[in-house]
């Protein structure tokens, strides 16, 4: 998340362009309350005692926005809305925990424990939040907290020169308590902060499998079906998986995780921003009567890209080579709830 989101190098060159794109402001004139028309979500000119100076988009249809708010005393809070490709508090929140410790700008982090709290009063546990003193740095204290809203995320970063880790996190819960949250958008499992796996995944080196119509349908169905499925809240939250976490990169670039109690496929995470590669059982396989393979699918704010399927779990730095080098097969529309599906004709076609 710019300015906090991670750089993934020039191997993610391809993917992860929409996260680095330089973001467009948009016309919010500072006394205004602005508000997220696809979620309802509003953010008056003031949170806590930061007033708002800028509302900014990283791409084009507001589904990676930031807004930021600082004040004089050198406090400053980003605020970011965005529509994950995989849709989990925990798992986000444990990535944004990754990329503050894996600044260097914060100098030696203290300790501190992650946890639950509501939004509203009586309301269940379903976000999380974390503050941490800092020490050999300019700045004294920085927070995190992500707050569920329908299959959206709202990721709240603050960070102070002035403030100790008491009152940032005072101003944290200022912040959040500010923000106009839609009641009706509210509804999520109770969450917990990330585990680590009793168990690590097997990778081995996969060998992509010549891509064909069915792999591309079933691909680009299950995504639409995954899409649609996210617009129903009652029947989307309750089939949310439980993640642990398996692995993650020297630099926090990304993050492995798995489902609890499943022996087979992943997760993983790019960053901090929503985006992730999909690794599970291929169906397709299982359909063709086939050798058991693997399905790959890119999972983006907007869409689900799919690739062809692979011989075996692949490790994640074959996931990331292989979006990035290959065409994919399929994808399909995860925004509008639809279900869009398109194929790719020139790569599936016989030859």
């Amino acid at each position: 998340m710019n300015p906090f989101r991670i750089a993934l190098g020039a191997t993610l060159a391809l993917v992860a362009a929409p996260s680095q794109a330089d973001p467009r402001t948009l016309d919010v004139l500072p006394s205004m309350t602005w508000q997220h028309a696809r979620t309802g979500l509003t953010m008056p000119p003031y949170l806590g005692s930061l007033p708002r100076n800028e509302v900014g988009d990283f791409g084009t249809v507001e589904a990676d926005l930031f807004l930021q708010y600082r004040g004089a005393d050198g406090t400053e809070a980003t605020i970011y809305v965005f529509h994950p490709g995989v849709d989990s508090v925990p798992l986000w929140f444990d990535r944004v925990q990754a990329a503050i410790v894996a600044r260097g700008k914060f100098g030696t982090i203290g300790d501190a424990q992650a946890t639950a709290f509501a939004v509203r009063p009586g309301a269940p546990a379903t976000a999380l939040r974390v503050t941490y003193p800092l020490k050999g740095s300019a700045f004294l204290a920085t927070a995190a907290a992500a707050v569920p809203v329908a299959d959206w995320l709202v990721v709240v970063r603050l960070s102070s020169t002035s403030k100790d880790a008491a009152a940032v996190d005072a101003e944290l819960t200022a912040v959040v308590n500010g923000i106009g949250w839609p009641a009706d958008k509210l509804e999520a499992p109770v969450a917990a902060p990330i585990k680590p796996c009793g168990t690590m995944p097997s990778f081995h080196k996969a060998k992509l499998i010549k891509p064909d119509m069915m792999q591309a349908l079933v691909g680009a169905a299950v995504s639409g079906a995954v899409a649609t499925d996210r617009k129903d809240a009652n029947d989307h939250r309750a089939s949310i998986p439980t993640y642990c976490r398996a692995q993650q990169a020297a630099d926090a670039a990304w993050g492995v995780y798995r489902v609890e109690g499943e022996e087979r496929g992943y997760v993983l995470a790019l960053g901090d921003d929503g985006r992730a590669i999909g690794v599970q059982p291929s169906l397709a396989a299982l359909v063709n009567k086939t050798k058991p393979a693997y399905s790959l699918a890119y999972m983006d704010l907007t869409e689900w890209r799919i690739y062809p399927d692979v011989s075996d779990q692949l490790p994640p730095e074959q996931a990331l080579d292989i979006v990035d080098h290959t065409n994919p097969i399929a994808s399909a529309d995860t925004l509008s709830g639809k279900g869009s599906i398109t194929i790719n004709s020139a790569v599936t076609e016989k030859k």
